[in-house]
């Protein structure tokens, strides 16, 4: 048995995606099998209707009619509902791949996946998401004037120039950058722009370039 009950992965719902329903079925089981909560949708489009808070990892399909994976990943980011995501797909391409990666997801495998890889692999996205999930919230807790200022100081812009570009004072910069560098829970830029990659998953809602 690859899992004790008491782990707490075992809390987590596991969100299934896919247009093949004996795949679905299958998935299904393999996962009710080991203890995990599922909760399985026949296209990208359900899954996007019935989104909730529950906390878990997305097992999704890429080719599917109406949305494919790489689209809802897409819209799940603008609309900031995060939760890890692993592709699965029977036709794999780098650029497909490429996509997936760059707008978060922590995994893109072939069809069919032995039992084992998958499940480790879908324990590994929860216990890795958490960092980022922390992250991820820390930046949403900055105010509306402060994310512009957080994006022009990872970039290396000093406050003189800061104020310059957002027509503000000094000072005022001064003390977003203040509130900004608590918010985010970083002591110096170094450890600032470590954070960065763990924002990836806000996709198009965080425009940092060249990082």
């Amino acid at each position: 048995m690859l899992f004790r009950s008491g782990d707490t992965t075992l809390d987590n719902t596991i969100f299934l995606v896919d247009d093949d329903e004996n795949i679905l079925d299958s998935l299904k089981d393999i996962f009710e099998i080991f203890g995990f909560k599922t909760q399985a949708y026949s296209s990208a489009v359900d899954y996007l209707r019935e989104l909730d808070d529950r906390q878990g990892c997305l097992v999704c399909d890429v080719s599917m009619p109406e949305m494919t994976g790489i689209e809802l990943l897409s819209e799940l980011n603008k609309v900031e509902h995060l939760r890890p995501t692993l592709f699965l797909t029977g036709v794999a391409t780098i650029d497909m791949a490429v996509e997936a990666m760059e707008l978060g997801a922590v995994g893109f495998m072939e069809k069919p996946v032995a039992t084992e890889v998958l499940l480790k692999k879908v324990l590994d996205a929860i216990e890795n998401f958490k960092p980022i999930l922390e992250t991820i919230h820390d930046y949403q807790t900055l105010t509306f004037k402060e994310r512009p200022v957080f994006d022009l100081i990872v970039k290396g812009v000093t406050n003189n120039d800061i104020a310059e570009q957002l027509e503000f004072s000094v000072s005022t910069i001064e003390k977003h950058r203040a509130s900004v560098m608590k918010k985010m829970q970083a002591d110096s830029l170094a450890l600032l722009m470590i954070k960065i990659p763990n924002l990836r998953p806000l996709g198009l809602g965080l425009e940092i370039n060249n990082l």
